[in-house]
C-alpha cells in the first residue's frame, strides 16, 4: 500500500475518469489550493461535455456540438490541467502507485481518483441496437431519428422517456416496451408513471406496458451499471490510502441520509466530484446536498429532488395531472423525496427543506398556500 504524502508542488494528481465527476474533481483540487501536477484521463476522443443534452437537446438538434463541452479546452491550461483522451487504464497501480494505459504509457500518482461512471445494462440478443451513454452513440441515434421513420425502443426510463418524446416529435412512429407496469415506476411511482404514459400516448406514442417481447430494437435503455463500484466514505476516500473515488462509480456515504447511496446523475456527479476533489488536496469536504435532476420531455419539465429511496406514502400539491403540481414522498412520516411537474419552485424550496433536516407535515406539503420556505424558519 502506498502512503500519501502530504500535497505540494512535487505531488501528482491523477484522475482516471473524464466525465462530470472527473472534471470536478480536477476543479476541486485547485479551488482548494493543490499546487501538485494534475492528469485527467479519458476513455472518448474528446474533452469533459454534459452527457444529459444527448437524450434532449443535442439530440433534438437544439444545442449544438460545440456546446456541450463542460469548460472551454483553455481552462484546462489555465487550471493546469493535463487531459489525455482516447485513453484506457489497464492497472490502476494500487500497491505501486503508478498507473498504466493500454498504449503502455504509465503514470506516477500521489493521490488517485476513480471516475469512471457507468455503462448502459445490456441486452442479451440486442448486440446491434444502440447503448446510449456517449457522444458517437447520440451521432447514431440523430441519424435513425432524421429518416422519420420508425423508432423502437426498450426501456420506459428516463433516457427511453426522453428518446421518445424527442422521436415523436420529430415525426416518428415511435413504440416504446417497458416490463413494469409504469414508465419510471421504481422511482415515481404508479401515479406520476401513469401521467406520464398517458402524455406520451397523446403524443403518438405506442406504449406497451408490462411487456417484455419486442423482436426488434433501434435503442436499448434498460439501466446502467457502474463500471466499477467503489465504496467511499463522505469525503470520497476509499480504504486504500491515497485513492478517491467519485461520480457514478462510486456508493458514497452521505450524512443527511446516514446511509451509502449511489446516484446516477450529472448534477450529483459535479457536485460530490468537486467536494472529493477538495478533500484530496487537504481540505475535507464532505459532499452533503440532497441531489437533484432533471428530465424533458415534450412541454414538461420534470424535477426531481431526493436519492430514490423507498417510500411509504404519497402527498400531492396541486392536482395531479394538471401542471403544475408536485408529488412528495414520506417514509414514516418524514419527507425522502419529491417531484415536480413544470413546479421548479417547489422542487428548489423542497430541496432546502430536506438539506436543512426541517420538520413538515403531510398537510403542509399538500396545502399550496402553506410557503415552504415558512419551514426554514
Amino acid at each position: 500500500m502506498v502512503a500519501a504524502p502530504p500535497a505540494g508542488a512535487g505531488t501528482q494528481a491523477v484522475i482516471v475518469g473524464a466525465g462530470p465527476a472527473g472534471d470536478a474533481v480536477a476543479a476541486g483540487l485547485r479551488d482548494a489550493g493543490w499546487d501538485g501536477g494534475i492528469t485527467l484521463i479519458g476513455a472518448e476522443p474528446v474533452l469533459p461535455y454534459e452527457r444529459p443534452h444527448l437524450s434532449k437537446g443535442y439530440l433534438a438538434g437544439e444545442v449544438p456540438r460545440e456546446k456541450l463541452a463542460l469548460r472551454p479546452a483553455r481552462q484546462y491550461s489555465d487550471l493546469g490541467v493535463d487531459v489525455l483522451p482516447s485513453r484506457r487504464v489497464i492497472d490502476f497501480g494500487f500497491e505501486s502507485g503508478t498507473v498504466t494505459l493500454e498504449t503502455g504509457e504509465s503514470l506516477r500518482w500521489d493521490r488517485l481518483c476513480i471516475a469512471v461512471g457507468s455503462d448502459a445494462r445490456r441486452l442479451l440478443g440486442f448486440e446491434g441496437a444502440i447503448y446510449l451513454r456517449e457522444l458517437a452513440q447520440a451521432d447514431a441515434l440523430r441519424e435513425v431519428i432524421a429518416r422519420h421513420g420508425r423508432l423502437d425502443v426498450i426501456g420506459a426510463g428516463f433516457i427511453g422517456c426522453e428518446v421518445a418524446a424527442v422521436a415523436a416529435e420529430k415525426g416518428c412512429e415511435v413504440h416504446v416496451y417497458e416490463a413494469l407496469q409504469q414508465p419510471l415506476l421504481r422511482v415515481l411511482g404508479p401515479e406520476l408513471g401513469a401521467y406520464l404514459a398517458g402524455v406520451h400516448r397523446a403524443h403518438g406514442v405506442d406504449l406497451h406496458l408490462s411487456e417484455t417481447g419486442s423482436t426488434r430494437a433501434d435503442l436499448v435503455a434498460v439501466g446502467s451499471v457502474p463500471r466499477m463500484e467503489v465504496e467511499v466514505d463522505e469525503l470520497g476516500r476509499t480504504s486504500t490510502d491515497g485513492v478517491y473515488a467519485a461520480g457514478d462509480a462510486t456508493r458514497f456515504f452521505h450524512p443527511l441520509f446516514e446511509s451509502r447511496i449511489r446516484v446516477e446523475h450529472f448534477q450529483t456527479a459535479q457536485r460530490q466530484g468537486f467536494a472529493v476533489g477538495r478533500s484530496m488536496a487537504g481540505s475535507p469536504t464532505p459532499y452533503t446536498e440532497v441531489p437533484w435532476f432533471w428530465s424533458d420531455q415534450y412541454d414538461l419539465n420534470l424535477q426531481y429532488v431526493g436519492a430514490g429511496l423507498p417510500w411509504d406514502e404519497i402527498v400531492i400539491r396541486g392536482e395531479l395531472g394538471r401542471p403544475p403540481f408536485t408529488v412528495f414522498y414520506l417514509r414514516g412520516g418524514s419527507l425522502v423525496g419529491a417531484a415536480g411537474i413544470n413546479d421548479h419552485h417547489t422542487v428548489a424550496r423542497t430541496r432546502r427543506v430536506m438539506e436543512s433536516r426541517a420538520r413538515v407535515t403531510a398537510r403542509q406539503l399538500e396545502d399550496p398556500s402553506f410557503d415552504l420556505r415558512r419551514a426554514l424558519a
